[in-house]
């Protein structure tokens, strides 16, 4: 996205009279930055992102974008195309932003602009303070600028959208005897071995397309953390993990890694390490994490990001990606919604706006094996069909469109490259009249073709889903075959907030709310002790969560229809 000018015509400058409104008529706001900057979709009038610093008795959680529109006058809320506001609690999760005006508004136009992004997480005060910082130089093969792959923009775009840099990793305990130059020199061996590492985000003019950056040498810092009195190391432990992941990222300035030891009476107990998303899947992460403990040497296999870059930019690129735009446009041209069917129901947004909950279902685990046994069809594109029939009837649509994501590992290329290759493919189902055998047969097609298809120009397909009314598109990510060889804790986990809805042995409970942007609507499936755990994250301004309950609790009804009986039709 791109600076637009500051003046949106006849000479007027909306920024510093939106600053002086905002302060004037919103007395909880206690200071305030805006930038503008131009968004696809708002016919050229710019949006006003406005960063404010809340009173400390305010509502974080009020309606702020609402409150700051209402407060501008007409003449000049008629020359912008919206406004959206973010509190410092959110964005800074750190010290107070800085009294320097045009730095404050740089770094919130790159963080607009995702090259600067938030973490996740409650953090930790006071931060602890690392009683050593050791330099650990690196170098490797290859260097040189490109711009983004396709899986990079794929997952950049969703940090883009959910407007953090989606931390990975976590903490484990240290083999007795490991010192903090052995973990130093596993830093280095990272950065050397894997072009991924050694990759930042790099804009070649202002406001200009953000690109790839391969370094072939470097320096990064590895933190060792020594515990105070009779503290835990673990609890340090997991104390640095909340820094790290609450920590913003500058990608273009920082290394990929961020790695410490904690350390106990002299002795090393812990490794924390965290990541930010852009620099590997889960299959890579699988990859790097089998490397490291074999300590491989062998030459890095599978193509690396910069050659993919130029792949994808060649002749034989472009041909791919064409076939694949056209495999889309086909099956979004056959998606019609009848004027019959009625649009989702909505209740009125919520505030905070963003939400999460979780099924855990013993039964659903239960009857997803049995239907897999008796259809041979296999259990992921089982789960697609029911989470389709769950959300087809609450919808109203008897075609739903998924985007599915797909590890594209299977391509030889991409197999044991250590980088981002998965991403978010398309999948349309129609349910209409057919029963949840065909139902399933469908899908397993419709599962294979997403699969084929899933490697293209990300932004091609956004600009396609945009052209037409699909509904929602719910992203569907079956992290269930995820299996890292090192397993790493984390806290980062929510934890239900409330009480649970219990049916049988099967639990829902709300995970999380507030304002950190998720997808519309997506779904996350994960094992859990003999059970599925379906995992919902949305926006309620899409969909509200009376609804995404309903969605949760109708996959398992649906499994068990299907269980009891193949014939039986979806009705739908």
């Amino acid at each position: 996205m791109a600076e637009v000018a500051s003046r949106t015509g006849a000479g007027a400058d909306p920024v510093e009279p939106v600053e002086r409104v905002v302060l004037a008529t919103c007395p909880d706001v206690q200071a305030c930055v805006a930038v503008a900057v131009a968004v696809p979709g708002t016919g050229g009038h710019p949006l006003l992102e406005v960063l404010v610093t809340l009173r400390a008795d305010a509502d974080v959680h009020a309606a702020w974008d609402e409150a700051v529109r209402a407060a501008l006058p007409s003449s000049l809320a008629e020359r912008i195309g919206g406004v959206r506001v973010v509190t410092d609690e959110w964005l800074v999760r750190g010290p107070a932003w800085s009294i320097d005006r045009p730095a404050t508004r740089r770094r919130l136009r790159d963080f607009q602009a995702g090259l600067w992004l938030p973490g996740l997480g409650p953090g930790v005060r006071p931060e602890p303070v690392p009683a050593e910082r050791i330099r650990v130089p690196f170098s490797g093969p290859g260097s040189g600028r490109a711009a983004l792959t396709w899986g990079q923009r794929d997952i950049w775009g969703t940090m883009i959208r959910q407007r953090n840099w989606l931390p990975q990793g976590g903490r484990r305990p240290l083999a007795p005897g490991t010192r903090p130059e052995d973990v130093a020199s596993e830093l280095a061996y990272l950065h050397s071995r894997y072009p991924t590492m050694r990759t930042r985000l790099s804009v070649d003019a202002p406001f200009g397309a953000a690109r790839q950056w391969l370094v072939s040498s470097g320096e990064t810092i590895l933190e060792v953390y020594d515990t105070q009195g009779n503290q835990d190391p673990d609890t340090l432990a997991a104390q640095v993990e909340a820094v790290y992941r609450r920590r913003p990222y500058d990608l273009r300035s920082e290394w990929p890694i961020r790695m410490a030891v904690i350390r106990d009476a002299g002795a090393c107990t812990h490794l924390v390490v965290l990541m930010h998303h852009l620099a590997l899947d889960a299959g890579g992460a699988a990859v790097m994490l089998r490397e490291v403990a074999a300590r491989e040497r062998r030459e890095p296999s599978g193509m690396q990001s910069l050659d993919q870059a130029a792949w994808q930019a060649s002749e034989a690129g472009r041909r791919h990606n064409d076939r694949t735009l056209r495999h889309f446009a086909q099956a979004l041209d056959a998606e019609r919604r009848p004027p019959s069917e009625p649009p989702l129901a909505l209740a009125a947004p919520r505030r905070p706006r963003h939400w999460s909950g979780r099924l855990t279902s013993p039964g659903l685990a239960a009857s997803v094996a049995a239907i897999s046994a008796r259809t041979g069809v296999d259990d992921s594109a089982v789960l697609t069909t029911l989470i389709a029939v769950a959300f087809a009837r609450i919808s109203g649509r008897s075609r739903v469109v998924l985007r599915p994501r797909v590890g594209n590992r299977f391509r030889p290329a991409l197999a044991d490259v250590v980088c981002f290759v998965a991403q978010s493919g398309l999948l349309v189902l129609d349910l209409a009249d057919t029963t949840f055998d065909e139902a399933m047969s469908r899908a397993r097609r419709a599962t294979m073709a997403a699969m084929k298809n899933a490697y293209f120009d990300p932004d091609a397909l956004e600009a396609l889903l945009a052209r037409g009314d699909h509904g929602i598109a719910m992203f569907f990510n079956d992290r269930r075959a995820a299996t890292p060889s090192v397993a790493y804790t984390t806290e980062a986990a929510p934890h239900p907030r409330e009480p649970r809805t219990v049916r049988g042995r099967s639990a829902f409970a709300w995970l999380h709310r507030g304002p950190e942007p998720t997808e519309r609507l997506s779904v996350t499936l994960d094992d859990a002790d003999g059970a599925l755990a379906l995992a919902l994250h949305f926006d309620t301004h899409v969909i509200a969560p009376e609804l995404v309950e309903r969605l949760a609790w109708g996959v398992e009804q649906a499994a068990a229809e299907a269980e009891r009986s193949g014939a039986a039709p979806t009705g739908l």
